[in-house]
């Protein structure tokens, strides 16, 4: 009989109830943030070097690029002979990269441009021999329900999240999507230091415990950090600390081989939203700091996913390329620091070149295909609009045009040069060309949404009215009394005392944390007078200390929309419109990337008397994101850019400016320990002169906010015809079923009632 050989009890015992832990060699790569695009990629360079060195030695079994292809796009522009190796060692899965193009936040970005990004990111990932997929946003500051939905429909079955879950187990679902979040960050340097085995083994140790808390038998552990090297010598070094740990066993592997290891099948489900900050700091001040760029974004988000991309495919146009390359400028902003607008201000400062881009790509795009559909060489005595939006327009359109147009309303007068001398290629415009271009407001009769018509404009018939005192058409009415605002919902004959106010209050945060250090302060009324009281649009301005509402109601408009002149000379501080509603706001229904999402809140907590916050944590608020509306209580806010809103009682505010002037206050109040380096950012307090535009509606149903928010937005392309032309309907509205945008040969969808994303073929120019 052969001799069996007993293994060495005590470590035999040790190694089979010792838990296993996958841990994967990353580093996160922020494009822009604390330094400049071109000083990271400098930095790039040389981490990517030595990633692809330690694999070809084999000191590493792989590395996981945080997924994310831009900085890997970036690298190959400088060192394109490396792009067979990268081939290799991604055929060989030793280097793993997408799905997305950049780390979005899905907060403050549309679904058309979240499905934009990870399509991006996945060509270019399939393109070099990449098919394995994890949704990783390990440092996204809190999470809309929209990416898990969208990672769905590109088959990517797995997330690895961190920020935003509050203290619940490690594996769970967010909506359909199998979801681990990193316990302790993503952040670990522990072994990038130079400390002996058994030191790095008790730092490991007690980290492992900690994740341990909340994880089954098989833990995940991240080995790296913002924009740090490849551990050198990884497999050797791991052989070393696993000889002192006590209770673990660490495998370097991928997160793959975690998903593959871990069972699902019965952990909790999610609805997928996760902004509790009671384990780790979602940093919401984020979505107030620098507004004027917010709404940048929001406007290109706007004009290229609702009008110009589905026009060109509509219509059968050849602009894709153009369009590929606005989606390209743009989305390079939607990188989590970027558009948080918590980098310094030289980042920000070539964040706004991007935009400026971006903005003229649109535009130019948006003349071309006017031009294309239909040269207009006679005096008009038509106007063709297209109506993109999902609902039936108001009838009520603007046209810039050098011709005046009979029963229109002008609202304004510029000099320049007509489309056609501008978009005509055998022309060049000389100064003899300028002439006065008229904005101008004209009546049509209503036109059913995704169509175009053409229209013969009306001769209106005067439904608002203005004066000193008031403003008001058949649907509401804003008067201005003793100082206050008073507001009537006409039609629901509902009357609202003192229900808007401006207030000010002093803020001690930083880009990445509000930190009330005052009482908010109402400003006061100081005058009112008319700017326009024409026959389609009236207008009053009331006037503030450095800052002018303009109240603004067309005929058939049932919303008011208010733009605010801000001219701001002082620093630290936060001014808000605020809604007095009826009761207590205890629930509110804000839009997110995907649909409509309720939040629950309590109306009674103060963040500035909670103040300050107890280390390590970062206090609750009741402020939250929304995309470009908020809803409560049949009050309807909406905003262009606008992506906070705070709770506080009865009252619903809206940030319209947030100035501070440093990217992280190690002294805030409100966050314990700092959230990035001490730097001063001057253009961060937004000084000088800034427009913001928001608007307010009621209904007793919140779906039709969605209507509202287009109508708000303007999603409708009109200009001038001297004949009719034959009326197009490029998609049939259906009434719980919102249109979002183009995707390839589909369309975007958001299901109201089953609160799902479809994508779903599409048909081209069917006749009316």
């Amino acid at each position: 009989m052969e001799k069996v050989l007993l293994p060495n009890s005590y470590n035999y015992y040790m190694k089979k109830t010792k838990k296993r832990v996958i841990a994967y060699l990353q580093t996160h790569w922020d494009r822009e943030w604390y330094r400049e695009k071109e000083e990271f990629n400098l930095r790039l360079l040389e981490v990517v070097d030595e990633i692809l060195e330690e694999l070809k030695k084999g000191n590493a079994p792989c590395f996981y690029f945080d997924g994310q292809t831009s900085a890997l796009i970036d690298y190959l522009k400088f060192y394109p002979q490396k792009l067979p190796l990268i081939k290799k060692f991604i055929k060989e899965k030793k280097f793993f990269i997408g799905p997305f193009f950049v780390s979005a936040d899905a907060f403050l970005v549309n679904l058309r441009c979240l499905v934009k990004n990870l399509e991006k990111g996945i060509n270019f990932s399939k393109a070099l021999g990449c098919n394995d997929f994890i949704g990783y946003l390990p440092d996204i500051f809190g999470h809309s329900r929209g990416v898990f939905e969208v990672l769905e429909k590109f088959n990517i079955n797995n997330a690895i999240i961190w920020r935003g879950t509050g203290a619940i187990k490690s594996e769970f679902k967010a909506r359909n999507i199998n979801t681990t979040r990193l316990v302790e960050g993503y952040f670990i340097d522990t072994l990038h230091q130079n400390f002996e085995p058994w030191e790095l083994a008790q730092n490991i140790e007690q980290l492992l415990d900690k994740i341990a808390k909340y994880s089954k038998d098989t833990l995940l552990l991240p080995l790296g950090g913002d924009h740090l090297a490849i551990i050198k010598n990884a497999d050797k070094k791991i052989k070393e600390v696993n000889k002192y740990l006590k209770k673990y066993e660490i495998e370097l592997k991928s997160p793959f081989d975690y998903f593959s290891n871990v069972e699902f099948n019965k952990v909790k489900k999610y609805p997928g939203e996760f902004l509790d900050n009671s384990e780790n700091n979602i940093l919401g001040g984020v979505f107030s700091s620098r507004i004027y760029q917010k709404i940048q974004n929001t406007k290109l988000m706007h004009k290229i996913s609702r009008i110009v991309e589905p026009l060109n495919y509509f219509l059968n146009l050849n602009y894709a390329p153009s369009i590929e390359y606005a989606y390209e400028l743009l989305l390079k902003n939607h990188a989590h620091d970027s558009i948080y607008g918590c980098s310094t201000d030289f980042v920000h400062k070539n964040a706004d070149m991007r935009f400026e881009k971006t903005r003229e790509i649109l535009e130019g795009l948006e003349k071309r295909i006017i031009r294309d559909f239909y040269k207009s060489t006679k005096k008009p005595c038509h106007i063709g609009v297209f109506n993109m939006s999902n609902y039936k327009n108001t009838g009520i359109v603007k046209v810039v045009s050098e011709h005046k147009i009979k029963n229109a309303q002008i609202i304004a007068k510029t000099k320049g040069f007509s489309d056609l001398k501008l978009y005509d290629i055998n022309q060049v415009p000389v100064t003899e060309d300028i002439l006065t271009l008229y904005e101008q407001l004209v009546e049509l009769d209503g036109q059913q949404g995704m169509s175009f018509c053409s229209h013969i404009p009306k001769c209106p018939k005067k439904l608002t009215k203005a004066d000193v005192k008031s403003i008001e058409n058949p649907y509401l009415k804003l008067s201005v009394k003793n100082g206050k605002i008073n507001i009537s919902d006409k039609l629901r004959n509902i009357q609202y005392k003192d229900f808007l106010k401006i207030t000010d209050t002093k803020d001690s945060g930083d880009s990445y944390n509000y930190a009330p250090s005052s009482h908010p302060q109402k400003l006061e009324i100081k005058g009112v007078k008319v700017i326009e009281d024409g026959t389609i649009r009236s207008v009053i301005r009331i006037f503030y200390k450095n800052l002018t509402l303009d109240v603004i109601l067309d005929n058939k408009s049932r919303y008011f929309e208010f733009c605010a002149n801000i001219d701001n000379k002082k620093k630290n501080h936060k001014l808000q419109a605020v809604f007095n509603l009826k009761n207590p706001v205890f629930e509110s229904y804000a839009q997110d990337s995907m649909g409509i999402i309720k939040r629950e809140c309590d109306p009674y907590y103060s963040l500035f008397e909670n103040q300050p916050a107890k280390r390590p944590y970062e206090l609750k608020t009741n402020s939250f994101p929304m995309l470009n509306f908020v809803y409560a209580q049949n009050c309807g806010v909406l905003g262009e850019g606008i992506n906070e809103y705070e709770i506080y009682k009865n009252e619903l505010r809206i940030a319209l400016l947030r100035a501070t002037g440093i990217i992280s206050n190690p002294k805030c109040p409100s966050r314990s320990i700092p959230a990035g380096p001490p730097l001063l950012t001057p253009d961060l307090q937004c000084l000088g002169k800034i427009n913001v535009r928001f608007g307010l509606c009621f209904s007793d149903d919140k779906n039709e906010m969605f209507k509202f928010s287009e109508q708000f937005l303007n999603t409708q392309c009109a200009f001038v015809l001297d004949k009719k032309m034959e009326d197009m309907i490029f998609l049939k509205p259906e009434k719980n079923r919102i249109f979002y945008g183009i995707h390839g040969d589909l369309g975007i969808f958001y299901d109201i009632k089953k609160d799902k994303i479809d994508f779903s073929p599409l048909a081209i120019n069917k006749k009316i």
